[in-house]
C-alpha cells in the first residue's frame, strides 16, 4: 500500500509546480505565513493606502486618500488639514523618510514634511508642482522629488532639474544612480550625467509609473503592462494568468534584493529571471487585491496598502502549519505520532501521513472504528488507533487494517501505553488492557474500571500511573490506589511524563502541573506565573520545559524550574489575544495522549486547524523587543515633546502619554512606568498607556517607560524624559537660607539685649526668652503644617499623606478597624471651567472642600489628590457606604447656582474600598481608583464601593495586582456596591 502513498504524494507534488502559483515565496514561507488587516473600522481615515513609510522610532506612516496616518500597532493617529494645516491636502499619492530623520509627504497639491515632531508645509508657488509622485535620496545625501518635472531640495527649497523638465510618476535609487520614470520612457541621472531611454515607437503614449532596478537590469511597470530594459533593448513581459498589457500598480524592492508587483487582481514576484505569481493574501473567498503600496519594515513583516481594502501586515512566524492546503483531509487535528521518518496525524476524517510538507490520507481509514481519531500506539508490529468508537489495530509497517475491537465500540479511546507485552488503553468508560489479543477489564478494580481515563504513563520503576478526570491513580502490588499526597489528588489529570532525570510532571487540566518525585512535589500554577492553569503537553528539549494548552505554548528554564523557580518563560505560540484568529498559528487541542511529539528536529502539535510544527533550532528564538516611545508631556493644556524639559513652578500637573510601536499581537503589550525622584518602584499599568501626576514639589525628575509582550519574560530598555521642576521662590535654598539668617539675627539681637539687662531685669529676660523660643516652635509648626495643606481649598495635599500614613496604618492595625479609601471626582468640572473660568472652578473646589470639612469626623483625613479629585481616608469604616451616600445627597443638594451666581450643578462620582487585611494601602487606593473610573465611564454621579469578598486571600501576590477590577471581582475578592444596586460578582 505504501507505493499508492508515494504515488499520490508525487502527483499532489506534481499539480502543485504545474500550477505557477506560489505561497510568498522568498521573504515569506508559506508554512508560516501569517496575516493581520486593518481598515477605517479601526481607525484608518480611508480605505485607499497609497503610500507606507517606517520612521526611526518604529511607526508606521500611512499616505490615504483621507489624510495621513501614524501607526503603532495599537492606534491610529490621524493627520489632515482640518487638524494639521501644513499638510496640503488630504489625497496622499507618496511618502519617504530620508537619511536626516525626515518624513517627506506628498499630496496632490503640494509637498509638506514632519521633523522633530512637527509638520512643515513646503513653499512650491514659485514652480506650482503639482501632485507629488514619489521621492528618492541618493548615498551622497542629495534629495530628488518627482512631480510634473524633476526637482532637488537644497538649501531647504525646491530647486528644478533642468536636464528632466518633463513629469517624473516614479523615482528609484540604486547605489548612486537616480531612475526616474517618466512619459513616453525613462532616464537615468548619475552624478552630473543625465540620459533619456525613449519608449519604443509603437508605445508612445506609455507612462513608467513603476521602476525596480535590479544589477543590469531595470523593470519597468507602466500603463500598458510590464517590460524589462536590458543591453539598451525594451522587452515586454507576459505576467502568469494575466491580462496583456495589464497596468502595473506596484513594484517594489524588498531586503533580499527580489521585485515585487501588482496588478489590480495579482502579485508576482521576479525571481531567478522568471516571473512567479504569488497566491493573493487575504481570507478565503476575499483576497487582498488592487495593492498601490508595499513597505518591509525593520522586523522584515510586510506591509500591503490596496486602494480598496486599507492595508494588510504580512509575516513569518516562528512556528509552521500544515493542513487542508497540503492535503490534509479535514482540518480538526486530535493525535501525531511519528512513523519511520514522517508524521501520522490523527484527524476528524481519519489518520493521513505527512510527508515531504504533503500528506496523504491512508486507505485504512475506510475501516476504522470511527473516523475520529484521538490517539495512536506504534509498538513493535502493530499500530493501535483510538477513535470515538472504539480501538482499531492496524499494521504498522503497511499500514493495513487488522481489526476492530467491537467491545470497545461504545467507547471514546484517549490513551495507550506499552508495557512490556501488554497495551494498557484508556477510555471515557474506564481502564481495558490488551495481552495475547485479547481485550478486558481483568485485574482492574473499581473505580478504574469505569472513570475517565486521560493519561497513562509506565515508568522506569515498574510503575504505572493512571490520571483520570477525578485524579491519580498509581498501581501498587497489582493493585490500583489513588495518589492523595499530592497538591492535585482528585483533579482532572491531562498529562504524565517521566523525564530523562527521572522527575514526573503530572499535569492537569485546569489546576497547574506538579514536579518531581513521589513525597517531593513542586506545584505551579497561573498565581506562580504561568499563562494558564491547562496542560496538555510537556515534553523536554535540552533545558528547556515545553508546555501546550488551548491558549497556545511556552518554554520553560527546567533548571530553574526543578529549584522551584518560573524563570524566562516565553509564549511561542499566544492565543490569549483576539488577533489570534488571523495572526497566530493557534494551538493546541485535546486532552490525553498524542497531544504532541518531538520528531525530525521539530516539535508538532495537533491543532483545530491541521498540526503546528515549532524547529527545534528556533526554540530559543524570540520575537523583537517592543522599544518604548515616550510621546508627549501634557502640563497646563500643553504639550511638551522631547527628552527633557523645564517647567515652571506653577506647572506641578502632570499627563504623559507613550507608546510601544509593535506589530504582532500589540494588544498583548504590557506597559509599565516609574517617575525618579517620586516613586521608587516601577508602577505596573497593563496595557494603559499614560500616566497622571498631580502637585508635585519641585526639584529633578526622571521618568521611565519599559514594556513587553505579555508573553515574554524580557523587558524593553527604558525610554526616558528628564523634567526640572522649578520651585517657587519661598522654596528656593535662598530663601530658605535667609530666612535661617533672620532667625540668627533675631537670636542674636535677644541675646545682645539679655546681656544688658541681665543685672536689672534677669527675671524679665527670661520671660523674654521663653516668649522667643513658643514663637519660634509656632513658626515651626506652621512651615510644617503649610507644607501638608493644599493653598486652595484648605485641605491636606499627598504630602500629608506620605508623612503620616504609616500612623494611620497603625492605629487601623491596633483597633483592628480597616481604612476606608474614598476617591472623589467632581463630574464635568473642565467643562465648569471652560464656560466660567477657572476663578468660579477655584469657588467650586472651595465650597466642595467646606462641605467635605462640615460633614466629616475630627479623625476624617480630607485630601485634595490633585484638579478636581478628592481623597478621603476613613479611619473607623464601619459606615462607609452610608457616609458615601449621604456626601452625594448633600453634593447634590447644594445650593450651587445661588453660592455661585450661575446656573451651575454640580455632581460628584466616587470609588472607595474598604482595605482588605493583609492589602497594602498603595493597591487599596489603586482599587478606589479603579472602581472610579468604571463610575467615569458608566455615566457618573455614582459611587461604587468595594469590599473584601467571601474568597478574599489573606495577601496578594504581585502578579494579581495585574489583575483587572472585573477579574477580582468575578473571583469573589471584591464585592461591588454602587448607588443603584448591591451586588456579589
Amino acid at each position: 500500500m505504501f507505493r499508492y502513498v508515494v504515488a499520490a504524494i508525487s502527483l499532489l507534488m506534481l499539480l502543485s509546480v504545474s500550477a505557477g502559483v506560489v505561497a510568498m515565496p522568498g521573504v515569506l514561507d508559506k508554512t508560516s505565513l501569517l496575516f493581520r488587516g486593518w481598515s477605517v473600522e479601526a481607525g484608518l481615515p480611508q480605505v485607499s493606502v497609497s503610500a507606507l513609510a517606517q520612521d526611526q522610532q518604529g511607526y508606521i506612516w500611512l499616505g490615504t486618500q483621507g489624510g495621513l496616518a501614524r501607526f503603532d500597532g495599537h492606534q491610529f493617529t490621524v493627520f489632515n488639514t482640518a487638524n494639521t494645516p501644513q499638510i496640503q491636502s488630504n489625497l496622499i499619492t507618496a511618502l519617504y523618510y530620508d537619511s536626516s530623520n525626515r518624513l517627506w509627504i506628498g499630496t496632490v497639491n503640494g509637498l509638506s514634511y514632519y521633523a522633530n515632531n512637527k509638520f512643515t508645509a513646503v513653499d512650491t508657488q514659485q514652480f506650482k508642482p503639482g501632485a507629488i509622485t514619489s521621492f528618492a535620496e541618493l548615498p551622497d545625501g542629495r534629495f530628488f522629488v518627482g512631480a510634473n518635472q524633476l526637482y532637488q531640495w537644497q538649501t531647504e527649497q525646491l530647486v528644478p532639474v533642468a536636464e528632466h523638465a518633463r513629469p517624473v510618476y516614479q523615482l528609484s535609487q540604486q547605489q548612486d544612480t537616480l531612475w526616474i520614470g517618466s512619459q513616453h520612457g525613462f532616464a537615468s541621472l548619475q552624478q552630473q550625467q543625465y540620459r533619456w531611454y525613449p519608449a519604443p515607437e509603437v508605445d508612445e503614449a506609455m507612462q513608467v509609473t513603476e521602476l525596480a532596478v535590479k544589477g543590469n537590469t531595470v523593470f519597468l511597470g507602466t500603463n500598458k503592462g510590464l517590460y524589462r530594459w536590458q543591453q539598451g533593448r525594451w522587452q515586454a513581459l507576459e505576467l502568469p494568468d494575466g491580462v496583456p498589457g495589464s497596468r502595473i500598480e506596484l513594484m517594489y524592492k524588498d531586503s533580499q534584493q527580489q521585485v515585487w508587483l501588482a496588478t489590480l487582481n495579482g502579485l508576482y514576484q521576479v525571481s531567478a529571471g522568471r516571473i512567479i505569481q504569488v497566491q493573493q493574501p487575504g481570507s478565503t473567498g476575499q483576497p487582498f487585491r488592487w495593492i498601490e503600496s508595499m513597505l518591509e519594515d525593520r522586523h522584515n513583516n510586510i506591509w500591503l496598502g490596496s486602494r480598496t481594502h486599507g492595508v494588510l501586515r504580512l509575516r513569518n512566524a516562528l512556528t509552521e502549519r500544515y493542513s487542508t492546503a497540503v492535503g490534509l483531509p479535514d482540518p480538526y487535528s486530535w493525535a501525531v505520532l511519528p512513523w519511520q521518518r514522517h508524521l501520522m496525524v490523527g484527524t476528524s476524517q481519519g489518520m493521513a501521513l505527512l510527508r515531504d510538507g504533503e500528506f496523504q490520507p491512508l486507505l485504512a481509514n475506510q475501516q476504522l472504528a470511527s473516523p475520529y481519531v484521538y490517539s495512536m500506539l506504534h509498538h513493535e508490529n502493530d499500530l493501535w488507533v483510538g477513535t470515538r468508537a472504539g480501538l482499531s489495530l492496524l499494521n504498522a509497517d503497511t499500514l493495513a487494517w487488522q481489526k476492530n475491537f467491537v467491545q470497545t465500540a461504545h467507547l471514546l479511546i484517549t490513551t495507550m501505553i506499552a508495557e512490556q507485552q501488554q497495551i494498557w488503553v484508556g477510555s471515557n468508560g474506564g481502564l481495558y488492557v490488551v495481552q495475547d489479543g485479547d481485550l478486558s477489564q481483568f485485574g482492574i478494580t473499581p473505580p478504574l474500571n469505569e472513570l475517565s481515563i486521560r493519561a497513562l504513563l509506565a515508568d522506569s520503576h515498574g510503575r504505572l500511573w493512571v490520571g483520570t478526570e477525578s485524579g491519580l491513580y498509581l498501581r501498587s502490588a497489582d493493585k490500583f490506589e489513588p495518589v492523595l499526597d499530592m497538591p492535585l489528588a482528585n483533579k482532572f489529570i491531562s498529562v504524565i511524563v517521566e523525564f530523562p532525570d527521572g522527575n514526573l510532571l503530572i499535569g492537569s487540566f485546569d489546576q497547574g502541573f506538579v514536579l518531581g518525585k513521589p513525597g517531593n512535589w513542586q506545584h505551579f500554577t497561573q498565581q506562580n506565573g504561568l499563562p494558564g492553569n491547562g496542560v496538555m503537553h510537556a515534553a523536554l528539549a535540552n533545558d528547556k520545559l515545553i508546555i501546550s494548552n488551548f491558549e497556545g505554548f511556552y518554554r520553560l528554564d527546567y533548571p530553574a524550574l526543578k529549584q522551584g523557580e518560573i524563570s524566562k518563560l516565553y509564549m511561542l505560540v499566544d492565543d490569549r489575544h483576539p488577533e489570534a484568529a488571523t495572526d497566530s498559528h493557534r494551538c493546541c487541542n485535546g486532552a490525553g495522549s498524542n497531544k504532541g511529539v518531538v520528531h525530525q528536529g521539530r516539535i508538532w502539535f495537533p491543532t483545530l486547524d491541521g498540526v503546528v510544527a515549532l524547529r527545534l533550532d528556533r526554540l530559543n528564538s524570540t520575537a523583537p523587543v517592543p522599544v518604548p516611545v515616550i510621546e508627549s508631556l501634557t502640563v497646563a493644556n500643553k504639550q511638551v515633546i522631547g527628552d527633557a524639559a523645564l517647567l515652571a513652578p506653577e506647572q506641578r500637573d502632570w499627563h504623559f502619554r507613550f507608546s510601544a510601536p509593535y506589530y504582532h499581537q500589540a494588544s498583548s503589550i504590557d506597559t509599565r512606568y516609574q517617575l525618579e525622584g517620586y516613586e521608587q518602584s516601577w508602577i505596573n499599568a497593563g496595557s494603559r498607556r499614560e500616566a497622571f501626576y498631580t502637585n508635585l514639589p519641585p526639584g529633578s525628575y526622571r521618568f521611565n517607560v519599559q514594556v513587553k509582550v505579555a508573553g515574554d519574560y524580557r523587558w524593553s530598555d527604558a525610554a526616558t524624559m528628564d523634567i526640572q521642576l522649578q520651585p517657587y521662590w519661598h522654596e528656593t535654598i535662598t530663601a530658605r537660607l535667609l530666612l535661617t539668617g533672620l532667625l540668627l539675627a533675631l537670636f542674636w539681637l535677644v541675646y545682645r539685649l539679655r546681656l544688658a539687662s541681665l543685672a536689672h531685669a534677669r527675671e524679665e529676660l527670661s520671660r523674654q526668652v521663653t516668649e522667643r523660643t513658643h514663637e519660634l516652635y509656632q513658626a515651626n509648626q506652621k512651615l510644617q503644617q503649610m507644607s501638608m495643606q493644599d493653598a486652595l481649598t484648605e485641605l491636606h495635599n499627598r504630602h500629608y499623606l506620605d508623612v503620616n500614613i504609616d500612623a494611620m496604618l497603625a492605629r487601623a492595625q491596633r483597633s483592628e478597624q480597616p481604612l476606608a479609601w474614598i476617591l472623589l471626582d467632581l463630574d464635568y468640572f473642565k467643562r465648569i471651567n471652560d464656560e466660567y473660568g477657572h476663578q468660579l472652578g477655584d469657588n467650586v473646589l472651595q465650597h466642595f472642600a467646606g462641605i467635605l470639612q462640615q460633614h466629616s469626623r475630627s479623625n476624617d483625613h480630607l485630601i485634595r489628590w490633585g484638579g478636581e479629585e478628592f481623597l478621603l481616608v476613613l479611619e473607623q469604616s464601619s459606615e462607609v457606604q452610608h457616609y458615601i451616600e449621604r456626601l452625594q445627597q448633600l453634593v447634590h443638594n447644594y445650593p450651587w447656582p445661588q453660592q455661585m451666581g450661575v446656573p451651575v450643578s454640580v455632581t460628584c462620582s466616587i470609588g472607595a474600598t474598604i482595605q482588605p487585611p493583609g492589602w497594602d494601602w498603595q493597591y487599596a487606593l489603586y482599587l478606589a481608583d479603579a472602581a472610579l473610573y468604571k463610575i467615569k465611564n458608566s455615566g457618573r454621579a455614582d459611587y461604587m464601593l468595594l469590599q473584601p469578598g467571601p474568597d478574599a486571600p489573606a495577601n496578594i501576590a504581585a502578579g494579581d495586582k495585574r489583575a483587572e477590577l472585573d477579574e477580582l471581582l468575578a473571583r469573589k475578592w471584591l464585592i461591588a456596591s454602587t448607588g443603584k444596586q448591591l451586588a456579589a460578582v
